[in-house]
C-alpha cells in the first residue's frame, strides 16, 4: 500500500465518575473509541499548525486592544486622572501651572507692605550679617591715570626736511658729484657741474659792466655814474639768482675770464633718496635732479584706534621700542581728523629725534603712547551692577544702612569705573555687590525694585536672616 493511501487510527477514550447521592459511592465508566481516517500524519500536523498560525493575529489585536484600554482607564480614570502617569499619557494637554508657594495675593500685600515702610529702598546689615558675608566697602576717591596705549608705528621721512634740486637755466650736465641713492651730503657741497649757454652770457654780460662802470666814473655827469653801479649790481644780482656762488663771482672779477662750467652746489644736507643727474644729460628748470632728505628727525606714523583717541592729544610724549630692543622718545605733533573707515584707526605723527640715524624710513617700531589725565572719580568695577541700561552701588550709610544709587559712568580704566555723577568723594560703596546679590534674598529684591526686575540673577536662596527692612528678612 502506499503511503499516500495509509490509515490512521486514533484511539479516543472518555472518563465518566458518577456518585450515588443515596450511598455516596463513586461510579467510574470510561468508553474508548477507535476512529480510522484516511490522513497521513504529516497532513494532520500541517493542518493543526495552519489553524494555530491564523489564531496568532488575533491574538496580538486582543494584547493591543486590553492594552489601550489599560492605559485611557489611567489617563482618564477619576482616581488616576491627576497622577503623573495619568498627565503623562495625556501628553497633548499642557501641563498645569505650579501652585504657588505661598497664598495667592500674599506676597503682593507683603511687598506693598515693604515700600509702605521702606520707601527709599535702604538695607539694613547688621554687624554679625556683615562679618559673615565678609562685607568690604571702598572709599570714592578721586585720582589721576596715565593712560598708555599701545600700538606699532612706521618710520617716515619727515617732510619738511626733503629737499629737490632743479636748474634755473637749460643746459647740460658735464660732471656729477651726487652718484648714488643713499648717499650723504652736506649743505654746500659739489652736486653736479653744469654748461649752460645763459650762464655764460650772464658772465660775459656782468664782465662788461664791470668795465662799463670804470668808463662811467670818469663822466661829469652824476647820473652817468650811478648808472654804472646800478649796472654792475644787476648782472651780479643775475648771477645769484642762477645759484652762483660769491666765491665764483669774485674769481669771475679777479681773473676776467668766464668759465665754461659752472658747479652748483647742494641747497641742504640729507641723503640722496631719488636721482637722475648723469653726465651729458640735457636738464632744464622743469628737471628734477635729487632728491635730497634730512633724516635727523624723522616721523613715526602710528595708527590709533579710535576708541584710544581720546587718552591722546598732541604733545603726548611717547617711547618707541626698535627692533633691536633699543628705546628712543619722541612726541604727538599731528593728530589726522579723519578716521580709515576700514581698520577704525586714526593716524598720529610723532616727531623724534634720530642721531645716528638709529631710525630708519620703512622700519617697523613698538609704540607706547602714554598721557596723563585730570584726577576722575572712580569706584571698582566689582562694586557696579551693571544692569545693560544703568549702573547701580550700593552706598554705605550710618548704622549699618546701605541705599542703592545709580551713577553715570564714562568708560573703564582697569579695575575701575570712572563716575560721571551718582556718587562723591569720600561716600562708601560695598564691594562683590553681585555675590551679595546672589546670597542675600532682600538685597535681591531691592535690586529688582530698582531695576524692573530683570537685573538680578535669577537664582533661589534663603535669607540669613541678618538684614532688616523687608518682610521674611
Amino acid at each position: 500500500m502506499k503511503r499516500g493511501n495509509r490509515l490512521t487510527t486514533f484511539l479516543n477514550r472518555w472518563r465518566k465518575r458518577r456518585v450515588d447521592p443515596a450511598t455516596g459511592e463513586t461510579t467510574e465508566t470510561v468508553t474508548t473509541e477507535t476512529v480510522e481516517t484516511g490522513k497521513t500524519p504529516e497532513t494532520v500536523m500541517e493542518a493543526a499548525a495552519v489553524k494555530h498560525k491564523n489564531r496568532a493575529p488575533v491574538i496580538a489585536a486582543g494584547i493591543i486592544l486590553l492594552t489601550l484600554a489599560t492605559l485611557l482607564g489611567l489617563a482618564f480614570a477619576p482616581g488616576a486622572r491627576d497622577s503623573s502617569v495619568g498627565r503623562t499619557i495625556r501628553f497633548w494637554e499642557k501641563a498645569p501651572p505650579p501652585e504657588p508657594a505661598v497664598p495667592a495675593g500674599q506676597l503682593a500685600m507683603e511687598v506693598e507692605q515693604a515700600r509702605t515702610e521702606n520707601p527709599g529702598g535702604t538695607i539694613m546689615i547688621d554687624p554679625a550679617t556683615a562679618e559673615a558675608l565678609g562685607l568690604q566697602t571702598f572709599e570714592v576717591e578721586a585720582r589721576a591715570f596715565d593712560q598708555q596705549v599701545r600700538t606699532t608705528g612706521r618710520v617716515t621721512v619727515d617732510e619738511r626736511r626733503v629737499t629737490q634740486v632743479h636748474t634755473k637755466v637749460d643746459g647740460y650736465i658735464e660732471e656729477t658729484f651726487g652718484n648714488f641713492e643713499g648717499q650723504q651730503i652736506r649743505k654746500g657741497q659739489p652736486l653736479f657741474t653744469i654748461y649752460s649757454p645763459e650762464l655764460l652770457a650772464s658772465q660775459q654780460e656782468y664782465l662788461i659792466a664791470l668795465r662799463a662802470r670804470g668808463d662811467f666814473v670818469k663822466s661829469e655827469f652824476e647820473v652817468v655814474k650811478r648808472a654804472g653801479t646800478t649796472l654792475v649790481e644787476a648782472s651780479r644780482r643775475r648771477l645769484q639768482l642762477f645759484d652762483v656762488t660769491p666765491e665764483k663771482i669774485r674769481e669771475l672779477e679777479r681773473t676776467g675770464n668766464p668759465s665754461k662750467t659752472v658747479t652748483l652746489y647742494a641747497p641742504a644736507s640729507g641723503v640722496v633718496t631719488e636721482r637722475t643727474a648723469f653726465p651729458g644729460m640735457r636738464v632744464t628748470p622743469e628737471t628734477q635732479l635729487y632728491t635730497l632728505a634730512d633724516l635727523s628727525t624723522i616721523w613715526v606714523e602710528a595708527d590709533v584706534y579710535e576708541s584710544d583717541l581720546p587718552n591722546i592729544s598732541v604733545g603726548t610724549t611717547t617711547e618707541l621700542i626698535l627692533p633691536n630692543g633699543e628705546t628712543a622718545t619722541g612726541r604727538i605733533a599731528y593728530i589726522n581728523p579723519f578716521v580709515v573707515p576700514e581698520s577704525r584707526t586714526a593716524r598720529a605723527r610723532i616727531e623724534v629725534a634720530n642721531p645716528g640715524l638709529r631710525l630708519k624710513p620703512g622700519m617697523f617700531v613698538n609704540v607706547s603712547l602714554r598721557s596723563v589725565q585730570p584726577p576722575q572719580v572712580i569706584v571698582p568695577r566689582d562694586a557696579v551692577l551693571a544692569t545693560g541700561t544703568r549702573y547701580l552701588v550700593l552706598v554705605a550709610g550710618e548704622n549699618g544702612r546701605f541705599m542703592l544709587r545709580e551713577i553715570t559712568t564714562k568708560g573703564q580704566n582697569g579695575e575701575f569705573y570712572l563716575v560721571q555723577s551718582g556718587v562723591n568723594v569720600r561716600d562708601r560703596v560695598a564691594r562683590n555687590i553681585q555675590f551679595l546679590i546672589d546670597s542675600e534674598t532682600q538685597l535681591r529684591e531691592a535690586v529688582d525694585s530698582q531695576t524692573g526686575g530683570g537685573a538680578s540673577p535669577n537664582k533661589s536662596g534663603n535669607s540669613s536672616g541678618g538684614m532688616q527692612g523687608m518682610p521674611g528678612m
